[in-house]
């Protein structure tokens, strides 16, 4: 996920940063955190395994209990109230109904974070407060991918942690519903525990 690699004065709006963001090689991914703009590490095989897992047994759940909601991968966010952020979480509950054409998200109700030993506190930090603040989210997850692990978050439970740490730990997701065991979510790396407790 991220490594800060910025300026720590460095403070800009959603159009700077674009602006920002055109100029830079197209190979380079940025997003714009709490007014600074972060640039994401290279994603891992395991990080990419991971986040796709949790999109199909996302969708696979919202498509029994919110058949208007579905997940998507590496979706930007913009909310209007708020131009010091443009986060880009591995996967994201949005309307399924979206606008043609269009580029960012300003509604969502859940979020899924794949990260690495090396991210960076602070922007976890900020992220949390920025999904915690959006009226319509319902939770966030932080997951590990080099040890299964993984931090919930919920409104129901006024966003505090819950610690998923054993395999057959349920991720259970208000409206949303129960998408399966920690441990499928490592299904095609390494990690993944072949007796997990699976839906």
């Amino acid at each position: 996920m991220a490594q800060d690699l910025t300026a720590s004065h460095w403070t800009l709006d959603l159009k700077t940063f674009q602006g920002f963001y055109n100029e830079r090689p197209k190979e380079e991914k940025w997003e714009l955190i709490g007014g600074r703009p972060v640039m994401m590490a290279p994603p891992t095989l395991d990080h990419q395994k991971i986040s796709g897992v949790c999109f199909e047994l996302l969708n696979a759940q919202l498509a029994k209990t919110m058949p208007g909601w579905e997940a998507n991968m590496e979706i930007g966010l913009v909310v209007p109230e708020n131009d010091t952020f443009n986060p880009e979480p591995d996967v994201t509950v949005i309307d399924a109904d979206t606008e043609p054409g269009q580029i960012y998200a300003t509604r969502f109700y859940f979020v899924v974070e794949v990260c690495s030993p090396n991210d960076k506190g602070w922007v976890l930090d900020a992220k949390l407060k920025f999904y915690s603040n959006h009226p319509s989210c319902l939770g966030g997850m932080f997951v590990n991918q080099d040890r299964i692990g993984a931090e919930l978050y919920l409104k129901t439970a006024n966003w505090q942690k819950f610690d998923l740490s054993r395999p057959d730990d349920r991720i259970d997701i208000p409206e949303i519903g129960d998408i399966g065991p920690l441990g499928e979510l490592y299904r095609r790396t390494r990690l993944y525990p072949k007796k997990s407790a699976s839906k």
